[in-house]
């Protein structure tokens, strides 16, 4: 009966030390969530997001009786995570975004905060567009365009994405990548710009083939520019026709054009085409012209009776 009672004993003050180390480590765990509140309240939140994590994990070991502590804690990390990925981000520290980011999408998941996960995965093609605009904006072409790309393998349907690939694709004289971007950010909201873009790529490669003689090359150029609104090549697309005997093309891109070489190959392509009223008009209109006044002077006395 003495050996019952004194293992009694023992095991009441087992209970005891057990229960006291339990509430200790509880009133260590709140301590720990208090300096966290108290460290984003003054503007540290990687120190309270450290503060909050130790918290969390001693308020999980303590099972039932840390579980409203672990809870708190649990609101709190993923939109530290969030914010701080933010905050990287602006300061451009793009890979430290993005990884802060991955953890505010995978735990606000895993605790229930749906809402944070979701704007940390939003935020991501985000912090792709702005580090490639950064190195856009230093004429990196080709780094530029593997931030897109990554931008564009987590949101397919994001056309401002699309529209930067195509500016870098352009810049690095990949036509063919640069006419698939800019159609596929028109496809997702971006048609007048990428309809732009385009346009002013086929400007480019029109004076590009003009300055190389490519008369060909040119009049194509040309022609594409113009079915997305550029016309501002028409006057190389009007001399490309004309030097390719095409003169009704150049008659079409030139007529209207009112600049004194627009005049010279109209009156050159109308007398061509034995339109000799036309012709006359214009060369009529640029006998001062001090490059071409002398032969149309000579073809307003020959021609125009």
């Amino acid at each position: 009966m003495k050996k019952i009672a004194k293992l009694f004993a023992v095991t009441a003050m087992a209970l005891f030390v057990c229960v006291s180390a339990s509430a200790q480590d509880l009133a260590q765990a709140t301590e720990l969530y208090n300096a966290a509140a108290t460290a984003l309240n003054e503007g540290n939140q990687a120190g309270a997001l450290e503060n909050f994590q130790k918290a969390l994990s001693m308020a999980e070991a303590l099972g039932e009786e840390g579980a409203t502590l672990a809870t708190d804690c649990k609101n709190i990390i993923p939109k530290l995570f969030l914010q701080l990925g933010k905050e990287a981000a602006n300061a451009k520290e793009m890979d430290k975004a993005i990884e802060l980011l991955a953890q505010a999408e995978k735990l606000g998941n895993e605790y229930g905060l749906a809402e944070v996960a979701a704007d940390a995965k939003d935020l991501v093609p985000q912090i792709y567009i702005m580090d490639g605009n950064n190195l856009l904006n230093e004429k990196k072409f080709a780094e530029a365009a593997a931030e897109y790309q990554k931008a564009l393998d987590l949101n397919g349907e994001n056309g401002m994405a699309w529209l930067r690939l195509g500016m870098c694709k352009a810049s690095l004289n990949d036509a063919a990548g640069a006419t698939a971007a800019f159609t596929k950010a028109g496809e997702f909201g971006q048609k007048d710009a990428a309809d732009k873009q385009l346009g002013n790529m086929y400007l480019k490669a029109a004076v590009a083939a003009y300055k190389a003689k490519n008369h060909a090359a040119t009049l194509e150029n040309v022609l594409k520019a113009a079915e997305f609104g550029n016309t501002k090549a028409n006057i190389y697309g009007g001399m490309a026709a004309f030097n390719l005997k095409k003169y009704d093309e150049c008659i079409k891109l030139l007529e209207g054009d009112g600049s004194v070489n627009a005049k010279y190959y109209l009156a050159r392509a109308y007398e061509a085409k034995g339109n000799t009223a036309k012709a006359c008009e214009n060369y009529k209109a640029i006998t001062s012209d001090k490059n071409f006044g002398a032969y149309a002077t000579s073809k307003v006395g020959s021609l125009c009776k």
